[in-house]
């Protein structure tokens, strides 16, 4: 209570004292002076921040003197002596204390790297860590207040892990659900173990929660909950941030063991995953179940577990050297299951979602049976379905031959890199003198690559004067191929995800104005973005990098240690006025800059990390919300941080953007049918004057929930199940509504 107090007393003692800037002055390089000037104003309240330090890497950013490393470096010795860094750093083996020491010392590359082990030599993980908290002494300082909003409590005083013998799991009242067929081994079980989702904007206790091993395992776990009457829902890295996952006194099978998924930060991709050879949901094969179409010239398929990581699968891709899936999400720190179930997708206009390139689904179903789907028609439900349609077990992906992504990220100015409709566009704090001829050459840049490109991505990071674009294409030439990032750089990632959970859960931190909190946050992002030399206070170098498939689409380590909140909306490109059969990217421009201008109706915008977009095509998926959009999907989000949430702008800013995306219409003044990412935040808001339910249900998939059921429908009734058995089995309260009320 008292450091909540503190953090509170001290955050209104600023906004007392400081103006309001005017809008003009609302930019990361006023703003960063502001800092610089003011923050001596709560130097006091705050000793172990070493402010002056601080202040210093703050300048020399502002003045576009900026060396990665170094301000790496500076930033972990800002913030080393606080509570919430000591116990953050307590949470780490002995290998990586002494790395990060090490790189803090300014030691070089190889002393980093070898600090507490030999060359090369694996980042150590214990095999069984016991549940820790994370930053745990500023959690039990403040869990009375915000806990539901930081890392949550994981006492187990009835969470005991039971997975040994089946008498023990008797004495104890636990089910024993045998993963083998001589019934020697049951399956890991927790009792009232509480859920919490990754970006905290979920919890629930369900009443078993279930590590399996064993597809005959979650058959006989299915064939219990029958009998039983218990829902069963999965989770895997728990990245969802809608209400998808298990219940109140239910069943929650887990594809990932609790601690990995509980523990903050995750060293999986820095470290050698250890796979258990017992474990068939941990499986990649060049193989696909019987019934599966052949694949394709110049693909192969592969049978790819539910429970195998991102990370896991690009080691296995770029070991090979051979296949590559064409598309993936950013993130490493995630499973094949968690991907497919909300139905996620990449980024280039001329790919689908990741779900169109299933070819085979294996599932258990309502009556505990293995089954598979490998018609390509039951594929645009069962390769999409949220988890209604069974306990998935593998999937059979279609993948490329191995192709090379040669990245040429820049850092433009804001206003040329998706070039606004209108100079009047630009807030007056961003706004710049530039000719009508580089307007116009900017404009013939961005369609170019958003209509050509492999894969294009563009991020503003809040306020900031530069945006970072991340357009590639991809060759069959491997010649001048490295690895990207490299292993000292994937280090690096992974403390820049670490010292930016420190950062932003650390009470100085919680105390600046929202405005402090997303200039820091800004900066921190660019400077940690290629390329990084700046040349006269422009940015001065283009920077190459050739790299296999796989490592350009995971081009960041390390995310999971940064929790955010996160909102998407897929975007339909509409046709172009004056020629229908091509893509009009107004409609792009529009979603961007309408979004940067609303992080300027208030000087402490909730936005506090970044807007991201994606060019994309369409789905053949039936659920997906990019299904229809033929001329391609913006794909576009808005993330902050979790103290947006605390300060109760976060939902009430979601709500302006859900108005203004939901509002486009084509050039017919026909509304576009907007709609969000299934898996992220999208629950709490009105859309077009409904509930978002009740607008998704009733308009935005008013024709496609029919065809999605019926759909289900036949497969059923070709597997042995019927729809209720799916509902009764399946589903949860959101779903209930969504599909079969």
């Amino acid at each position: 209570m008292a450091l909540a107090a503190n953090i509170l007393e001290k955050s209104k003692m600023l906004d007392e004292l400081l103006p309001t800037p005017p809008r003009e002055n609302l930019n990361t390089h006023f703003v960063l002076g502001e800092i610089i000037d003011q923050i001596d104003l709560i130097k006091d309240d705050f000793p172990l921040v070493q402010i002056a330090t601080l202040k210093e890497h703050l300048w020399d950013i502002r003045n576009k003197n900026v060396d990665p490393e170094i301000h790496l470096r500076g930033f972990l010795h800002v913030f080393k002596d606080t509570e919430v860094f000591k116990d953050a750093f307590a949470q780490l083996d002995e290998g990586m204390q002494l790395r990060i020491k090490a790189f803090m010392d300014g030691k070089s590359e190889k002393e980093i790297l070898t600090a507490g082990g030999k060359t090369g030599e694996a980042f150590f993980l214990p095999p069984s860590p016991p549940v820790k908290h994370h930053f745990r002494k500023l959690v039990e300082d403040l869990k009375e207040d915000i806990h539901e909003l930081f890392h949550p409590d994981h006492k187990t005083k009835e969470g005991q892990v039971v997975q040994k013998t089946a008498p023990e799991a008797s004495t104890q009242g636990y089910p024993k659900i045998y993963e083998d067929v001589a019934e020697t081994k049951t399956m890991e079980v927790h009792a009232n173990k509480d859920f919490h989702n990754w970006g905290k904007s979920v919890s629930n206790t369900p009443k078993w929660s279930f590590v399996p091993k064993t597809v005959l395992g979650l058959q006989n776990l299915v064939k219990w909950a029958k009998v039983n009457d218990f829902r069963v829902r999965c989770s895997g890295y728990r990245h969802s941030w809608s209400s998808t996952f298990s219940e109140d006194k239910q069943i929650l099978v887990s594809l990932l063991n609790l601690e990995q998924v509980t523990t903050i930060p995750d060293v999986m991709s820095i470290t050698d995953e250890h796979i258990d050879p017992e474990n068939e949901l941990k499986v990649i094969q060049l193989a696909a179940p019987e019934g599966t179409a052949a694949a394709e010239a110049d693909k192969a398929l592969v049978r790819v577990g539910v429970s195998v990581t991102n990370e896991q699968f690009r080691r296995w891709a770029v070991a090979n050297d051979k296949w590559t899936l064409p598309v993936d999400v950013i993130l490493v720190e995630v499973t094949f299951g968690g991907v497919n179930g909300p139905i996620c997708h990449g980024a280039g206009r001329r790919h689908k979602t990741v779900n169109d390139y299933v070819r085979a689904v294996e599932y258990v179903d309502a009556n505990g049976e293995h089954r598979t789907i490998s018609d390509p028609a039951h594929l645009k439900a069962a390769a999409g379905c949220f988890g209604l349609l069974g306990i998935v077990t593998h999937i059979t992906f279609a993948l490329d031959k191995m192709s090379y992504a040669v990245m040429q990220p820049f850092k433009p100015d804001i206003g040329l890199a998706i070039p606004p409709l209108s100079r009047n566009d630009i807030p007056i704090a961003l706004r710049k003198t530039f000719t009508d001829a580089q307007y116009a050459a900017a404009l013939v840049d961005f369609k170019k690559r958003a209509e050509e490109d492999y894969y294009s991505e563009w991020f503003w990071f809040t306020r900031s004067q530069q945006a970072w674009v991340n357009t590639w294409n991809a060759t069959d030439e491997k010649e001048g191929a490295v690895e990207y990032p490299s292993p000292f750089m994937t280090f690096i990632q992974w403390i820049e995800g670490w010292l930016g959970g420190v950062i932003t859960e650390n009470p100085i931190f919680q105390a600046f104005p929202g405005r402090w909190q997303a200039a820091i946050l800004s900066t921190f992002g660019m400077v940690a973005l290629p390329p990084f030399e700046f040349i006269g206070f422009k940015q001065g170098k283009t920077e190459t990098i050739k790299t296999s498939m796989p490592n350009a689409l995971h081009f960041r380590r390390g995310i999971q240690n940064s929790i955010v909140r996160d909102m998407e909306f897929q975007i339909p490109i509409p046709a172009l006025a004056s020629d229908p059969t091509q893509p009009d990217y107004s409609i792009v421009q529009r979603a961007w800059w309408d979004i940067i201008n609303l992080c300027y109706e208030d000087d402490d915008t909730p936005m506090r990390l970044t807007l991201e977009l994606r060019i994309m095509g369409d789905s053949n998926i039936i659920m997906a919300p990019q299904n229809g959009n033929t001329f391609g999907t913006a794909s576009i989000e808005v993330i902050s941080i979790p103290d947006a949430v605390t300060d109760n702008e976060w939902v009430p800013f979601l709500q302006r953007v859900a108005d203004l995306w939901m509002g486009y219409r084509d050039s017919h003044g026909v509304l576009l049918n907007v709609r969000p990412h299934w898996a992220k935040e999208w629950e709490s808001i009105n859309m077009r004057g409904k509930p978002a339910r009740q607008y998704l249900k009733e308009d935005a998939y008013k024709d496609a929930i029919p065809v999605f059921k019926e759909t289900l429908r036949e497969i059923g009734e070709g597997q042995g199940w019927a729809l209720e058995d799916l509902k009764k089995r399946f589903s949860n309260e959101l779903w209930d509504y969504m599909i079969y009320s």
